[in-house]
């Protein structure tokens, strides 16, 4: 099972921890967060039955979560070795910050104008609780949750929809660099103050400009560019 059946009793508690939530929405969460956080890193093979047992629950949300986490682009569904931990390839990434730096623009120009006053306030209080968080996977899960806001001003559900499975095959890379190298967090936090700015500016080629520089941090640290000066 990989790190899995080697963890330790903090990283037990945090896969144990899940009686209090439905059971699929108990096993993506925990499954999701092992996984960001490296508890789970990739190549780690994922047996359905080893991982009923030690979340107390059946194989059927188990086996429900994995697919889930599978379209998300967490795990990947192997014919001969099946579920397991997806390593991100520099390929893919590249791909993947290539679409999202064509689609921003348009998401961005629209949220910029429709964006709400509750919008903004949601988005400024996630930025303040990724500033105070010391855990990667909970800073990955805000950052997420961060840019829902921000793309789903844009009031274009098929829109929001690609750009949010984008953004999640990109999460486990941004983990990773997190959990290599800490020091650029000051950056990335200041730079969602300022998403938060430009788009309450209501200034949609700002709003753009804000968003394709964040893009950008991200993109080149996740193929090992320099994010110096961002």
């Amino acid at each position: 099972m990989g790190s899995l059946g080697n963890s330790s009793a903090s990283s037990q508690a945090s896969l144990g921890n899940v009686r209090q939530r439905t059971a699929h929405e108990t096993v993506v969460e925990a499954l999701r967060h092992a996984i960001l956080s490296g508890e789970l890193p990739g190549g780690t093979r994922l047996v359905q039955s080893e991982l009923a047992g030690r979340l107390g629950l059946s194989i059927t949300p188990v086996r429900e979560a994995i697919r889930q986490l599978a379209t998300e682009g967490l795990i990947q569904l192997d014919s001969y070795r099946g579920a397991v931990v997806l390593t991100p390839a520099e390929e893919e990434m590249r791909e993947v910050y290539d679409l999202l730096l064509t689609l921003t623009p348009m998401a961005a120009r629209r949220a910029a104008e429709r964006i709400t006053e509750v919008e903004l306030e949601q988005a400024r209080s996630l930025a303040r609780e990724m500033a105070r968080t010391e855990d990667v996977a909970g800073w990955v899960l805000l950052h997420r949750s961060f840019h829902l806001v921000l793309y789903g001003a844009a009031r274009s559900p098929r829109l929001l929809s690609i750009v949010t499975s984008l953004s999640d095959a990109a999460a486990p890379q941004i983990a990773l660099s997190l959990r290599e190298d800490a020091s650029s967090r000051p950056w990335i936090d200041a730079g969602h103050a300022h998403l938060v700015d430009s788009f309450a500016s209501r200034d949609p080629e700002r709003a753009v400009e804000a968003m394709l520089d964040h893009l950008q941090y991200h993109r080149r640290s996740a193929l090992g560019g320099s994010t110096e000066g961002c």
